[in-house]
């Protein structure tokens, strides 16, 4: 085997076994961090990385309330709830939402995964939803807790277990941040009903998009925060292998100029109607009858 290649542990996507390491890219407190990419599928990841405990730390401190590379401005701010609401209600619409609720009872169910300070649990307990969320920032679940009124947990969704089923679970800009993406799509198919509805967004690498223009300088390159970097390719691919069918996918956002420029809005508008973006969105369902979940 060439010298520049590296043994990984299994891809969880194709199954492969061999890296190439990219670039190294230190984290907040100065710790240098390598990314990996798969030689089979191309899916990038850190390699090696901080355990979940480790990364935990990371969400405790500034990360939703000082602007840098990796965090937000202020994320409790209600100017920052506006324009992550304006964001939910384009890819709600986009993600073929609208339709998928209007045939359901008047009694649904929706969980969402990482749900932060809940903006989006408020959203939908608004629409009339029994709307949960969990996540494993603490100042984020009191804040949507104490703060907001919402049903939310501070904790791991992999060691929660739901009585009820639910109709809708989504993973707004998630499951980057996630040690085991498969095991989250596998439980998230165990916890929905049949027909119900996943939604999940993530930042975007691979094929045309403006990440090609920043490469190792992108925006989304937060080490060790994001931990996994799919194509739109691979994240279909991972949805289908735990047994949901897909139903639409579509891209948005650029990074590119100065927000609210002339630029940036020509720049967003090529992301999101050429399919250009460096964030997606993909939407799909679980079958109505299907076997053993996978």
């Amino acid at each position: 085997m060439n010298n520049k290649y590296l043994s990984i542990p299994e891809c969880i996507i194709c199954g492969g076994v061999t890296g190439l390491p990219r670039f190294q890219k230190k984290g907040e407190d100065g710790t240098a961090f390598s990314l990996v990419s798969c030689t089979r599928c191309g899916l990038e990841f850190l390699h090696p990385r901080p355990t979940e405990e480790e990364v935990a730390r990371y969400y405790e401190g500034s990360y939703f309330l000082t602007r840098t590379d990796r965090g937000y401005d202020n994320y409790f701010a209600e100017d920052t709830r506006r324009e992550i609401e304006r964001v939910i209600r384009l890819n709600l619409k986009d993600a073929g939402f609208d339709k998928y609720e209007k045939s359901l009872s008047k009694t649904k169910r929706s969980l969402d995964i990482g749900c932060a300070a809940g903006y989006f649990v408020a959203h939908m307990k608004n629409r009339g939803w029994d709307a949960q969320g969990i996540d494993i920032s603490r100042p984020c679940t009191d804040f949507a807790k104490t703060k907001l009124g919402l049903n939310v947990l501070n904790g791991n969704y992999l060691e929660i277990k739901y009585l009820e089923k639910f109709d809708l679970i989504t993973l707004w800009a998630t499951i980057e941040h996630l040690h085991h993406p498969e095991l989250t799509f596998r439980k998230a198919f165990h916890d929905l009903a049949p027909g119900g509805m996943l939604i999940v967004s993530t930042c975007r690498q691979g094929g045309i998009s403006f990440q090609k223009y920043f490469n190792a300088k992108w925006r989304f390159y937060n080490f060790p925060e994001h931990l996994y970097f799919f194509s739109l390719s691979n994240m279909k691919r991972i949805i289908k292998k735990k047994g949901f069918s897909v139903k639409k996918s579509f891209t948005y956002g650029s990074g590119f100029a100065q927000p609210k420029s002339t630029v940036r809005r020509i720049a967003d508008f090529c992301a999101r109607h050429f399919r250009m973006g460096d964030m997606m969105v993909v939407s799909a369902r679980k079958k109505k009858t299907y076997g053993a979940d996978r």
